[in-house]
């Protein structure tokens, strides 16, 4: 019987990880509740992220969290502003919500997960590897053409990650640039 070592099991779980958001649209197929599959994809995620062993310590850059989040905000609701677009008709209450929790799962886990796995390669490996993982798994549900838009805001996300050194102030921008796309 074969162990994984810490590093192998993180990546096992990563690409089960990236895997599932990948396969999203897959598994909205032949009849699928769309509302209960995406949150129990999601809650699988948080769960994921947040029961993950932790081994690491901050090496965080110092900024302030408040700057930060201001900083990272300004630049969705810039690009919302620019990029226009309109919001879904009707707004309800289920797109908010599940808005909403596929923010904070994400950033659990490509902030939180991901981030902290990558970290041992260094700080840059950790916002590059996260930020890209990030913009790829949205390709299958949105098309070529958001990957650039994906990589920008992933960056964002992951500055924030390591202006930070927490994954905190990445979920309350991700949950409001969510908020943005549906306003």
């Amino acid at each position: 019987m074969t162990v994984l070592t810490r590093p192998h099991a993180a990546v096992v779980a990563g690409a089960a990880g990236c895997s599932l958001l990948v396969a999203r649209p897959l598994l909205l197929r032949n009849g699928a509740h769309p509302t209960a599959t995406l949150a129990t994809l999601f809650v699988a995620l948080l769960a994921c992220g947040l029961l993950w062993p932790r081994h690491t310590t901050s090496t965080a850059a110092g900024a302030s969290a408040l700057l930060v989040l201001l900083v990272g905000v300004g630049a969705f609701v810039l690009g919302r502003l620019l990029g226009g677009g309109h919001a879904p008709q009707p707004l309800v209450l289920r797109v908010v919500a599940l808005g909403s929790l596929a923010a904070v799962a994400e950033e659990v886990f490509f902030r939180h997960f991901v981030y902290d796995s990558l970290r041992p390669g260094g700080e840059v490996i950790a916002v590059v590897g996260s930020a890209v993982l990030f913009a790829l798994v949205h390709v299958t549900v949105y098309g070529w053409w958001v990957l650039p838009i994906d990589v920008a805001a992933g960056f964002v996300l992951s500055w924030q990650r390591w202006a930070t050194g927490s994954w905190k102030v990445p979920v309350v921008t991700h949950v409001l640039a969510n908020l943005l796309v549906v306003l």
